[in-house]
């Protein structure tokens, strides 16, 4: 007699909010639940999703970053890995913070058209709780939430993510309890040592202009270091180079969207700029950019339905220092956030700026000396012009028009990666295009998960 194999389905947890500006960190809630579910038999589809949102949106904690993960389940299963879930969330939640807000909720089967869509305007938008919870009541969503709303727009926002175009992984090694909030015992020079010897598979391990090591956080958080790339392979053996001065309590692979500049697909007319939003203007310089103090560059650009002032800071670098040369009527593509000023106004704070067509400048001068090639000079009203070098008259005393050198050229202009938002794709990466781009089969995909948790539980 044959025997049936129990169904499977498609099992999605989406987490959001369970850190403060004080501490916590939302990747180590993700990375504890999923290491606990697979050490319970259950069965992983992929790695963890990690899902930067809209950077703009003013109350974030730190990345904005949302959590799911994905699993193949039987039907009796689901009850014992929701309550798992909800569990791992309390405690790893700081509630004692009034701006943490941890949301749990759990999609079972496909995730609906739907969800997408409400995850892709979450990059660039914002969404409100009162959406939120129509979109989970619309698709099914279950929704846990442990204190207050907040944390749902982004729970269900990681479990709709799109990863089927650009994508990244990132790996990242956790602290041990009794050192967070003390100096991370990163080894710069092997950093740097790994960043030469992983270019082009991992991005964004050092700042090319300084140095500096940009791996480590700040924060009083769990996080020790993370290792931005293009496939697991290549971020867990750029991981292996690195030397450490303190114990690491566990590590995680996540697959993300840092990098991508997902936060960048809206292009909008000026006349439908709204605060917050992530955003394209195209557009043609219509003020002359002029220099505020600390360094900015602010100018304004202006499309068919109206104007807008755009803001390129000193940290910008490049971008900064071309905003400056523009001059009325270049051809502009501008990408970053919208930011409100009183009385109303509006700034676009400049992220990317892509020049895209120069206009001529032109000045008047007066001519050059017919025998030795020198600049003439004015003998004085109505006197003619006189040769500065060989004192050769001329009876030409009109002045001439030259066109000016321009400073710049067309191309597109980012911050240097000490300035990078978890979402700006670096240079780097411009010529990568998923998912032809290191393509992971299914097979490699389950033996680099049970190798990274057998991993994982062996340093925890």
């Amino acid at each position: 007699m044959e025997t049936l194999l129990p169904v499977q389905t498609e099992f999605h947890i989406g987490i959001d909010d369970t850190d403060s500006r004080l501490g916590g960190c939302t990747t180590y809630t993700a990375a504890l639940l999923f290491q606990e579910l697979v050490s319970k038999g259950f069965k992983p589809v992929d790695f963890p999703w990690l899902v930067r949102l809209n950077p703009n949106v003013p109350w974030k904690t730190r990345g904005n970053g949302a959590l799911s993960l994905h699993f193949s389940l039987e039907e009796e299963q689901l009850q014992e890995v929701k309550k798992i879930a909800v569990a791992v969330v309390e405690r790893t939640s700081d509630l004692s913070q009034r701006s943490t807000d941890p949301s749990v909720v759990f999609l079972k089967g496909r995730t609906p058209s739907q969800l997408v869509e409400f995850s892709i305007r979450a990059l660039h938008d914002i969404l409100s709780v009162r959406e939120a919870r129509h979109i989970a009541d619309a698709v099914g969503v279950e929704t846990h939430l442990l204190k207050g709303s907040r944390g749902l727009v982004g729970a269900l926002a990681s479990v709709g993510a799109d990863f089927s175009g650009d994508h990244t992984f990132e790996i990242i090694a956790y602290r041990t309890p009794e050192n967070i909030g003390t100096t991370r015992r990163v080894n710069h020079d092997s950093v740097r040592r790994m960043d030469a010897m992983f270019r082009g598979l991992t991005f964004n391990n050092v700042d090319p202009e300084t140095g500096r090591v940009l791996i480590c956080p700040h924060g009083p958080d769990p996080v020790l270091f993370g290792v931005r790339g293009e496939d697991p392979a290549s971020v867990a053996r750029a991981f292996g180079q690195i030397t450490v001065g303190e114990p690491i309590e566990r590590t995680m692979i996540f697959k993300t969207n840092q990098g991508t500049d997902a936060h960048l697909g809206c292009h909008r007319t000026i006349d439908a700029l709204q605060p917050y939003q992530s955003t394209v203007v195209v557009g043609r310089v219509s003020d002359a950019p002029r220099i505020l103090r600390g360094g900015h560059v602010i100018f304004r650009t202006s499309d068919e339905t109206g104007s807008v002032d755009c803001a390129a800071y000193n940290a910008t670098g490049s971008v900064r220092e071309t905003a400056f040369q523009l001059t009325l009527g270049d051809s502009v593509t501008i990408s970053g956030g919208i930011r409100s000023r009183p009385p109303g106004e509006l700034t676009l704070n400049v992220e990317k700026l892509e020049v895209t067509a120069l206009v001529d400048v032109f000045r008047w001068e007066n001519p050059r000396c017919s025998r030795c090639g020198s600049r003439c000079e004015s003998m004085g009203k109505g006197q003619g012009l006189r040769c500065k070098k060989c004192k050769t008259h001329l009876s030409k005393t009109s002045r001439v028009q030259t066109t000016d050198h321009r400073k710049i050229s067309l191309g597109v202009y980012r911050p240097p990666p000490r300035a990078h938002r978890h979402l700006t794709k670096p240079a780097s990466r411009d010529r990568i295009h998923r998912p032809t781009f290191f393509e992971t089969s299914e097979a490699s995909i389950g033996q680099t998960l049970e190798s990274l948790v057998s991993i994982s539980v062996a340093s925890s």
